[in-house]
């Protein structure tokens, strides 16, 4: 009665932790929470909150079985970065809970990510290898120019991109009399397996140089596409995107043909780079298929974010500066570039003994 008078209506304030997350999802993070956003949260629920918590009652809840949660998950290997966006749910569906009478306080306030300590399980990464020019060889000699992943392994290794920014490059973002990139977006596959586009990873914009073999390559892939348009004509795939959304947040991607575009309904085209000879986008997961069968043909340990390492590496070995290679990657801070070179290759040993003799030469 007293809710009812306060409130205007009545909540179960016996549900349970897992009950209340439905509600949840249902009724507030479908409104305001980025898609992929609701899906990393749906999947932390489901597999790891429900499990530990989903039993207890919301009401009996204390910071004390929250904190017991993120540390438990620190030392089960996940990453600072999953933490935080665990800590972050607890926090907003407490709100949640508060603002709609569930409970009178939330138990998730000054919850601390646990640091500084060493967890039971070794954080969760996968290591990331040095591939060997040879082995890069064989790569494009399997994958060779006109193949659909000729072009993205390409620009991956020469110029370090992560796969969403690979495949979100459109020849507007290349100037090849200049021979640079701008990278301003990447590519994402959202919940309902709508392609969109949004700003690089930690809003890593940045311009970076090309050199004269990759220029050649994509001007070569420039004026084969360029011919295919004029061959396919009305059959020839072409994307567009709402103008007043084209560098502005998140960004639907619509594949149409020419004669089915209707006037005023879909505007400002792009054009992709990674594209079959009819115009039809090449997604990130043919790469899924192309490491499946380096790694049983050619290098067992390939995956597509070793090129980004890779090349860091390579141009960590001729001795480039390591802020130039901070701002190439688009890394948020030297420290994670640090990381790159986790192993160190021969020639920088080579060139380490070289120096340590040039400098206690007796």
């Amino acid at each position: 009665m007293a809710q009812y008078e306060n409130y205007g209506h009545v909540v179960n304030n016996q549900i349970s932790v897992a009950d209340f997350f439905d509600i949840w999802f249902e009724n507030d993070c479908k409104v305001d929470l980025k898609p992929t956003t609701l899906t990393s949260y749906k999947k932390a629920v489901e597999n790891l909150l429900k499990p530990k918590l989903g039993s207890y009652r919301l009401k009996s809840l204390t910071r004390e079985l929250l904190q017991a949660f993120l540390v438990e998950m620190y030392d089960n290997g996940y990453s600072i970065n999953s933490l935080i966006s665990f800590k972050a749910l607890l926090t907003k569906s407490m709100n949640y809970a508060v603002d709609n009478h569930y409970i009178n306080f939330s138990p998730a306030i000054r919850l601390k990510t646990p640091r500084n300590r060493i967890p039971k399980i070794p954080t969760r990464s996968a290591p990331h290898h040095f591939i060997k020019p040879e082995i890069m060889q064989e790569i494009f000699k399997r994958f060779p120019e006109r193949t659909s992943s000729f072009i993205p392994l390409k620009i991956a290794y020469e110029c370090g991109l992560r796969l969403g920014e690979t495949f979100a490059l459109c020849w507007e973002d290349i100037d090849l009399e200049n021979k640079i990139i701008y990278i301003n977006r990447q590519v994402q596959w959202m919940a309902d397996n709508e392609r969109s586009k949004s700003a690089p990873k930690y809003n890593s914009y940045r311009v970076i140089e090309i050199g004269d073999e990759l220029t050649k390559i994509l001007k070569n892939e420039k004026d084969r596409q360029d011919r295919a348009k004029e061959y396919y004509n009305q059959r020839y795939q072409n994307y567009f995107v709402p103008f007043e959304l084209s560098f502005n947040g998140k960004i639907p991607l619509y594949q149409v043909s020419v004669n089915r575009i209707k006037k005023g309904a879909i505007n400002n085209q792009i054009h992709l780079i990674c594209v079959r000879e009819d115009g039809s986008y090449i997604t990130p997961r043919t790469i899924q298929h192309t490491t499946m069968i380096i790694k049983k043909e050619i290098f067992k340990d390939f995956d597509f974010h070793s090129l980004r390492h890779t090349h860091a590496t390579m141009l960590a070995e001729i001795g480039v500066d390591q802020k130039y290679i901070q701002t190439r990657l688009g890394h948020a801070d030297i420290y994670t570039t640090f990381e790159v070179y986790e192993h160190t290759t021969e020639i920088m040993r080579n060139r380490g003994r070289s120096a340590l003799n040039t400098l206690f030469k007796l």
